[in-house]
């Protein structure tokens, strides 16, 4: 009789134990899932941003700007790169060094090109690629008719800037010229290849 009283006291040990080694094994469940499982997901977040990063940085470098693409003491503006040079010649002449370089003398597509060379010019005055082909008309270097965009003053053959704007004189005059080509980013379009047209002019 001693013996059987004693049996449920063994069982219910046995069933605490389990019943233990449950609410264990569940706690540990839920502790890895609230602390390992958000640091597995940070952890694979950062290394696809590490993967992200070195795709992009393994791109192509963005083609230069076009400010940046002229040669050395070659300013660029609007496609073009400009060369002001600090030697004084005459238009002729001015114009055979700037062919040296690969360009022509300056051609004025727009107001804002003039301002440009206004702004840059400094003191002296520069020879541009405009001349005079008969008494009414005048033809840029690239073979190009003017289109009156602004006054030339002056009664001479040959255009150059000043302080005030456009003018003109004997192209046998010596002067600072001004070269200008296509940039880097514009070079090879047609409509922007240079192409020397200007004849002798006395």
């Amino acid at each position: 009789m001693h013996l059987n009283q004693g049996c449920p006291t063994f069982l219910n040990v046995g069933l605490d134990h389990e019943l233990f080694i449950t609410q264990w094994a569940d706690s540990s469940l839920k502790y890895i899932k609230e602390k390992w499982v958000p640091i597995a997901v940070s952890l694979t977040i950062t290394i696809l941003l590490i993967i992200i990063i070195a795709l992009v940085a393994r791109k192509s470098p963005p083609c230069p700007s076009c400010t940046a693409a002229c040669p050395d003491n070659w300013p660029g503006y609007q496609g073009k790169c400009f060369l002001f040079s600090d030697t004084e010649e005459s238009w002729n002449s001015s114009q055979s060094n700037c062919s040296s370089h690969g360009a022509s003398l300056a051609v004025i597509d727009s107001l804002d090109d003039l301002i440009f060379m206004l702004r840059h010019k400094g003191t002296p005055y520069y020879w541009i690629g405009l001349w005079k082909e008969t008494k009414h008309r005048w033809r840029w270097t690239n073979g190009t008719i003017f289109n009156g965009l602004f006054p030339i003053r002056g009664e001479g053959d040959c255009a150059y800037v000043n302080d005030d704007g456009v003018s003109s004189s004997r192209c046998s005059s010596k002067r600072n010229f001004i070269c200008s080509q296509p940039d880097n980013c514009a070079r090879g379009k047609p409509s922007t290849l240079m192409e020397d047209t200007a004849p002798y002019v006395m």
